[in-house]
């Protein structure tokens, strides 16, 4: 028959035991938060990466394009100066026409300053990218090329500002 004394020693390595298998069990619990909150951390880092790279993205397009709705707004007054000298009754008065054409001047050349520059579309390929068809007209040309400009397309820097107004060949 077992002595109590054995019995008393047997139950703490019972006790042991158990607390050994709760205390892994606690490890690998806090092993899988701590790699959670790796993973957390690593997406966290990468995704402020990113949003730092799209803000810089944002800012120096920003910077590059400084001014493109203001010169785009001066760019029908431009327009009106090109039709006004194109009046018969500017064109007799001399004074008036050289007016109207030093100040059409100076503005072309404030535009080019700032890298604003118009492209040429007549006898181009039509491409949307560039051309705003407002008609298209039967021609004896080749078919989908630009046969009339009404408004003249600008490009600033490597951008377009405005769209030429064109009449397109069927």
């Amino acid at each position: 028959m077992p002595k109590t004394s054995d019995k008393i020693k047997k139950t703490p390595k019972k006790k042991n035991i158990s607390k050994s298998s709760k205390t892994k069990q606690n490890i690998n619990e806090l092993k899988i938060k701590v790699k959670s909150s790796e993973d957390k951390h690593i997406r966290l880092l990468a995704e402020f990466d990113n949003f730092k790279k799209r803000k810089v993205n944002e800012i120096e397009k920003l910077i590059k394009y400084e001014g493109f709705d203001f010169f785009k707004s001066i760019l029908p007054i431009l327009d009106d100066i090109d039709r006004t000298l194109n009046l018969k009754d500017v064109k007799k008065n001399k004074s008036i026409f050289d007016g109207f054409s030093m100040i059409k001047s100076k503005i072309t050349n404030l535009l080019e300053s700032k890298e604003i520059a118009t492209y040429d579309s007549m006898n181009e390929n039509f491409n949307p990218e560039f051309h705003e068809a407002i008609m298209m007209k039967k021609s004896k040309k080749d078919s989908n090329l630009v046969i009339e400009e009404y408004e003249k397309g600008y490009m600033y820097k490597d951008k377009v500002l405005r769209h030429a107004k064109v009449v397109v060949s069927e």
